[in-house]
């Protein structure tokens, strides 16, 4: 049986592939341990901060935080964790992450639309998503890290170009490792 952090980045038909972690709406961010082939409680968010859209992992990939690239699912419904989404790209979220005192690092969440829904069609590159959206996903990454020990600098919205290079740049980064 093929495990999530098995599977590769994109299926036979050229789509990206995410693995669901933490369902939109959920107050606890849920983290696959591949060790235990289960998704386990990382923690609580900060009280009143919900997850705005399903939250996962692109498998097959290798980012500059050690992860795999992170990546919200934009749509307007909740799935369930392990579920798999064949996705398009559709930006990224430029993220430096510093932990603990550590060096920065890069810790970028994709934005993609799933493939079969079709709401969301017209969601082609970032400039479809309205600002307003954008800023206020910017303010859940702010907010859904406070009172932990990590701190971020958000730097600006990748295209659609950009974030399939990172793509293509973390799954050369795994596939060396």
């Amino acid at each position: 049986m093929t495990t999530p952090n098995q599977l590769p980045p994109r299926d036979a038909n050229g789509n990206l592939i995410v693995v669901v972690e933490t369902p939109r709406g959920s107050q606890v961010k849920l983290k696959y341990a591949p060790d235990l082939d289960a998704f386990v409680w990382s923690r609580r968010l900060t009280l009143g901060v919900s997850f705005p859209y399903d939250y996962g992992f692109v498998p097959g990939t290798l980012a500059e935080d050690g992860d795999a690239l992170d990546a919200f699912v934009f749509t307007g419904v909740p799935s369930y964790p392990g579920v798999v989404v064949p996705s398009r790209i559709v930006g990224a979220l430029r993220i430096e992450q510093q932990r603990d005192g550590e060096p920065v690092k890069r810790n970028d969440r994709l934005l993609v639309v799933p493939v079969n829904d079709h709401r969301y069609r017209s969601v082609v590159d970032i400039d479809d998503v309205a600002s307003r959206t954008r800023e206020e996903m910017e303010e859940f990454c702010r907010a859904s890290l406070l009172l932990t020990n990590k701190a971020i600098e958000l730097r600006g919205w990748a295209d659609r170009a950009e974030a399939t290079e990172l793509v293509d740049v973390a799954s050369k980064l795994h596939n060396a490792g």
